[in-house]
């Protein structure tokens, strides 16, 4: 192992000693336990064969001149004394070392103080990293001769894998075992020798790899196996990438590292503590698949096994649409969705910027500028379609004369006809009607949209946009980004956009008032916010000039006016929306901080 600055390498070796190197000169920088060659004296100064300061100092001892005779029988209990606390510490340092056992594991803590090691005689020792010198308490008995060590720096455990295939968890801060998994329950315990162990990023994870070809995953605060991998191949090694969504492995008889993921991070998976798995999940390894095959044995296995995962995903999928309910009104209640659904929100302009192509498509050399195509011959140069009539044709023409002309006369004549006011209405009744009339709302923006409207239509209720919630649930980050930015695409779609942003508040105020899916409802609002906040920044201030209004006509008075009472509206939601995440905000950070204060209160009674 290596210390956490890289200044350092740790080797350790069968016959039970461990050798310090520099990595940068890859000199050797003493051993642990000390040899006799390397002894340093008590007050830390290394004595120098032949030094002369040294023997001046013993012979002016010696030679001292005394008004009384030299006590020679005190000398001699010196002597003695020093031996039997010489022999002392040579037994206490003999107990404190592996004498001629194999070291299997090396670490060094997360403050690069302590050197953690383990072997083959089943002891755990703690060394000084500075001194060299083995910790008071070590060392530490494990139940088993230890194979494997696994250290995470963050939390300052160790996992130690064993001979009797349990794994033993040893709190570095604490000095004392704190888990043993694969003890309570026989069929969570592996039957062969433990190949590998890794922790996971945040540490809650622990995945052990066994010749008896499967893997495990340990939840570390419960004690509990939460998942059970079987191979055809053994495993030998594995490592999870810095993430925890992917997991690599090797084994026997392969050259190849397969690579594993995680669904839960896109998926929701339930586990229950209680009920540890009782068979493995069998993993076939990752084969090619061919699109056309005659009958091999191989491909219709892999055939199988994708569509029985399909299946799964899909029950799973079903029964993930049960949400958490909470116990008491008001309390505050999370999606329990994966993460990737609402974190990648947060963080899509990086996403977007990673995946921007490098350079621009490049044109091939041999393809031509526009491609040549004659009506009524074949790709093969065969005229065997019959001829267009002229009638038909002309009318095509026209047709698409009308669509792409520039003259609006010929299609609003008829729109025109059709839309006559009558004569007896009065300016006022039609000003009242534009402004009562239903704001016109394309539904070709988007499904959200469409929903928004259809469930702002809907008398109000506790659950008026629970439609809503649920879809937005069922889409990705990038679906999501994408709905919510058609809605309004700037100040120049405030005709249409001001309405389905006000909808859009509504749903957004229902749901933080509700205090359910807590963090995805958070991930909404913030990317709403950032999309449109130029336009709601805006709604406040007036951009209209004076003596405006009586240049405009009465549609666009009305109009004017209609916008104006959305703006109100829009303004007078935004405000109540920031009243509700605030309150449930502050109500979660006051539990939290609630929490912590009593956690650190009990961690002084220990």
């Amino acid at each position: 192992c290596t210390r956490g600055g890289g200044n350092f390498a740790i080797v350790g070796t069968v016959g039970g000693i461990i050798y310090k190197y520099n990595v940068q000169s890859g000199l050797a920088r003493g051993t642990f336990p000390k040899s006799a060659a390397t002894k340093e004296s008590r007050g830390g100064k290394q004595r120098m064969a032949g030094d002369v300061n040294r023997t001046m100092k013993a012979l002016e001892k010696k030679m001292k001149i005394s008004n009384r005779k030299s006590d020679t029988d005190k000398e001699e209990r010196d002597a003695v004394h020093e031996a039997k606390l010489e022999q002392k510490r040579l037994a206490q340092l003999a107990r404190g070392s592996h004498n001629g056992a194999a070291v299997t594991g090396l670490a060094v803590d997360s403050v690069n103080k302590t050197l953690v090691s383990v072997g083959s005689d089943a002891k755990l020792i703690l060394w000084n990293f500075a001194t060299h010198a083995p910790h008071k308490k070590s060392p530490f008995q494990l139940p088993s001769p230890a194979t494997k060590l696994c250290h995470i720096r963050d939390s300052d455990l160790a996992a130690i894998s064993m001979e009797d295939y349990t794994i033993v968890l040893f709190d570095c801060a604490t000095l004392s075992i704190v888990r043993r998994f694969g003890v309570s329950n026989e069929t969570v315990q592996h039957t062969g020798p433990i190949s590998d162990l890794c922790f996971s990023p945040d540490g809650r994870s622990l995945y052990s790899s066994s010749l008896d070809g499967t893997v495990r995953v340990w939840d570390v605060p419960t004690n509990t196996c939460i998942d059970w991998l079987g191979f055809h191949s053994p495993p030998t090694s594995l490592t999870v990438s810095p993430t925890g969504e992917f997991l690599a492995t090797t084994h026997a008889d392969r050259v190849g590292i397969s690579l594993w993921s995680d669904r839960t991070f896109y998926q929701t998976v339930h586990m229950d503590g209680a009920h540890p798995p009782t068979e493995p999940a069998r993993m076939d390894d990752p084969t090619p698949i061919v699109e056309s095959y005659d009958g091999d044995e191989d491909n219709v296995r892999n055939l199988q096994t994708l569509k029985a995962f399909a299946s799964m995903e899909t029950k799973e999928e079903d029964g993930s649409k049960l949400l958490p309910t909470a116990k008491e009104e008001g309390l505050i209640t999370l999606s329990g969705m994966p993460p990737a659904h609402w974190k990648n929100l947060f963080h899509l302009e990086l996403v977007k910027e990673r995946n921007k192509p490098k350079e621009a498509p490049k044109k091939p050399p041999s393809a031509p500028f526009f491609l040549q195509w004659r009506g009524g011959e074949s790709m093969g140069g065969n005229t065997d379609t019959p001829n267009v009539s002229q009638q038909e044709t002309k009318g095509n023409i026209e047709e698409w004369d009308a669509v792409w002309s520039d003259d609006d006369d010929a299609t609003n004549t008829d729109s025109t006809t059709d839309k006559k006011r009558p004569l007896n209405s009065t300016s006022e009744e039609r000003i009242a009607g534009a402004m009562t009339k239903r704001p016109k709302v394309t539904h070709h923006r988007s499904h959200l949209a469409a929903l928004l409207v259809d469930c702002y239509r809907r008398p109000e209720g506790h659950s008026r946009f629970q439609a809503v919630t649920d879809h937005v649930a069922t889409l990705g980050p990038s679906a999501i980004d994408v709905s919510l930015s058609t809605l309004c695409s700037g100040a120049h779609d405030l005709d249409e956009g001001l309405h389905l942003l006000h909808m859009a508040s509504l749903w957004l105020l229902e749901a933080c008032q509700s205090r359910e899916r807590y963090e995805a409802v958070n991930a909404y609002l913030h990317r709403f916010l950032y999309l449109h906040a130029s336009v709601l920044a805006g709604v406040g201030s007036d951009s209209s000039q004076p003596g405006e209004d009586i240049e405009m006509t009465e549609e666009e008075l009305a109009n004017k006016l209609r916008l104006e009472e959305l703006r109100k509206e829009l303004l007078e939601t935004t405000v109540l929306l920031k009243k509700a995440q605030q309150s449930a905000s502050d109500a979660l950070r006051e539990k939290m901080q609630s929490n912590l204060c009593l956690l650190k209160h009990f961690s002084r009674m220990l």
